[in-house]
């Protein structure tokens, strides 16, 4: 996000603005890369959308891993290549099917995503997020074959599995992640969130969604896209084993 949609999102923040179907309409533009790099790029870092000179895309709806999958690949061998990371919009991985380039979609339990968010900035509404994380996963379903899922659990836990389905499914050279090396980058990730000031924030526990939503019909659609996803995943062998 450039410096105007940062003082958009503060301005509202600080006014307790919520917009109720802003993520809605977001996805919705998403699922046309030119409507939504016209519309949504003037408030975003256009550095980070797909070009066809980008070497990797790593996407996936907010809170699900974004920016440890994306420091991970950096110090995997992606830091002297261009990534396309960071605009939580399906434009980027249907512009990467288009080009070709190796893609990585991100997916995290939609209750888990939809907390987090909620608790990472108040202008978010659960009823808009749970709609748009339906609406996220849905339309990149067709284009299941030009991606690797991701699943939260094995990011968080065993990133060389993703690195490896990474230079499976798209024959490319990152350096593999050994547990003790994922340890190693989790600490230097949580180090560096530290001086930035973004750790142990309220995004760190986010309260529970209120029943009406838990088990109203958003949530179940919500649920519904997120194990579509875990099922393609065994696919790609990106699901940690069951224990």
């Amino acid at each position: 996000m450039n410096y105007l949609g940062r003082q958009v999102v503060a301005y509202c923040n600080a006014m307790q603005i919520h917009i109720p179907w802003h993520w809605t309409c977001r996805t919705w533009a998403g699922r046309c890369p030119l409507i939504f790099n016209t519309v949504f790029g003037a408030i975003n870092d256009r550095t980070r959308i797909v070009r066809p000179d980008t070497g990797l895309v790593i996407e996936g709806f907010p809170r699900s891993a974004n920016s440890f999958s994306v420091f991970a690949f950096i110090n995997s061998g992606a830091g002297d290549m261009t990534l396309a990371h960071h605009v939580h919009s399906p434009s980027q991985i249907i512009l990467a099917a288009r080009y070709g380039i190796p893609a990585i979609l991100l997916v995290r339990a939609p209750e888990d995503a939809v907390a987090a968010g909620l608790a990472k900035i108040a202008t978010h509404t659960a009823s808009d997020l749970l709609r748009a994380y339906a609406l996220y996963y849905e339309s990149l379903i067709p284009l299941r074959d030009r991606y690797v899922i991701a699943p939260f659990e094995t990011v968080t836990s065993d990133a060389g599995r993703i690195v490896s389905a990474v230079n499976k499914r798209f024959e490319t050279s990152f350096s593999p992640i050994s547990p003790e090396r994922h340890a190693q980058l989790s600490k230097a990730f949580l180090a560096q969130e530290k001086l930035e000031g973004l750790a142990n924030s309220r995004a760190e526990a986010p309260a529970p969604l209120p029943p009406r939503l838990r088990d109203g019909p958003l949530a179940d659609r919500a649920r519904s896209a997120h194990k579509r996803m875990l099922a393609a995943a065994a696919a790609d062998d990106t699901l940690l084993p069951s224990r």
